[in-house]
């Protein structure tokens, strides 16, 4: 609870406090510890953000801080929102129960009755922010034998609630980078693209599991001390030139000189395996830092050997292809002659021939090369998950 012969928090506690709050948006379950600062700074017995958003379902994302368990408070949560009193709040105001029941809560029996349950006698609450897509509540709830809430108190309040907004904001932000990003991890997993991100120091930042896969293999590229590199010498050579010409041209990038092409170089590898092909290029991390921006490379690899993945239920669903005539059509988006399909399903030439016949007439080409094309070319590939080994 606040100290009452300073009425407020010392600016060490706000400092806190606030640091608290822009922390929340980074955390899995935000802004709990926030909630849990707030309950011990006031004394509270409960705290509780709510999030609402701003659609006809109005879905609403709950964060308690209190002595009892999540499932027993949510289930106290429906109860208290069907009865709550039906008050008008306006943004940025705080309000305590008083202002709610106009000092007769007799109207409010079964509300009263959940306060009670709750072992609570004092309420304050705020409408914190209004975002584009969803409002933001907060409310503290005091024991039946704790004092009343004060002006300061509602101070603190409408002096946080501020922060609560650009944290939400900024968590919004996030949120949305996390989705797209995903989705571009998601497309490159499925089309089995190794892809990793350096800085101007060679250190990798982001790798995914297809080009860590590929570095443990050590059969064309590895890392060494942390850094990419190829194992033949004279493709490290080129490599290692590549990837620092590249970050002279993150740097012009990144100074608004427009964006230099791409370049690409073939990976030779001991186990006699196809080479692996690996594209070089120069972006810009982030936003400038001071009067510069951080500069770095990508590097996306991919193995001929992996081919093309296509899920049979995948390709029923596109082109109607039996489950026999989707394991024909994979091994010839692989790069295989009919003959060598045959082989390797272990069924007969003039069964494979059928097959490709059916598959012509249901994709509505003539030429085994149309329909690599399409299988390559087309969605087959992203509804496949399985990620290269």
């Amino acid at each position: 609870m606040l100290d009452q012969s300073t009425r407020g928090l010392s600016q060490e506690q706000l400092s806190l406090l606030i640091g608290h709050i822009y922390q929340g948006s980074l955390e899995d379950v935000s802004w709990k510890e926030t909630l849990e600062l707030i309950r011990e700074f006031l004394g509270a017995r409960f705290v509780t953000l709510s999030l609402v958003t701003k659609s006809a379902l109005r879905q609403e994302a709950t964060i308690n801080a209190g002595p009892i368990a999540f499932d027993q408070f949510l289930q106290y949560e429906t109860e208290y929102q069907k009865y709550r009193p039906n008050v008008e709040t306006r943004l940025g105001e705080v309000y305590t129960i008083n202002d709610w029941l106009s000092l007769n809560r007799a109207e409010f029996g079964k509300f009263n009755e959940l306060l009670e349950i709750g072992g609570i006698n004092h309420y304050m609450g705020a409408w914190v922010c209004s975002l584009d897509n969803l409002d933001c509540f907060i409310r503290i709830m005091r024991a039946t034998d704790a004092d009343p809430f004060v002006k300061e108190e509602a101070h603190l309040i409408s002096l946080i609630a501020p922060h609560f907004a650009r944290a939400l904001e900024i968590r919004t932000r996030i949120a949305q980078n996390e989705v797209v990003n995903q989705i571009y991890a998601d497309a490159m997993d499925r089309m089995a693209v190794g892809g990793l991100v350096i800085d101007e120091n060679g250190k990798i930042l982001v790798m995914n599991e297809i080009a860590g896969n590929l570095m443990k293999q050590r059969d064309g590229l590895t890392l060494v001390n942390g850094q990419i590199r190829a194992v033949s010498a004279q493709d490290d050579r080129q490599l290692q030139t590549m990837i620092r010409a590249a970050l002279v041209d993150a740097q012009a990038i990144a100074d608004g000189e427009g964006r230099p092409p791409a370049q690409a170089l073939s990976i030779s590898r001991a186990s006699g395996a196809r080479d692996l092909g690996v594209v070089v290029n120069a972006i810009r991390l982030g936003n400038k830092m001071g009067d510069r921006s951080r500069t770095g490379v990508t590097l996306f690899i991919r193995d001929p050997e992996s081919g093309v993945r296509a899920d049979p239920t995948i390709l029923k669903q596109l082109f109607g292809f039996t489950q026999a005539e989707s394991a024909l059509a994979t091994q010839l988006a692989k790069g295989e002659s009919l003959d060598e399909a045959a082989a390797e399903l272990n069924i007969r030439y003039n069964t494979a021939r059928a097959h490709l016949r059916s598959m012509f007439a249901k994709t509505g080409v003539t030429r085994q090369a149309e329909l690599v094309r399409i299988l390559v070319n087309g969605v087959a590939p992203l509804g496949c998950f399985a990620k290269a080994g």
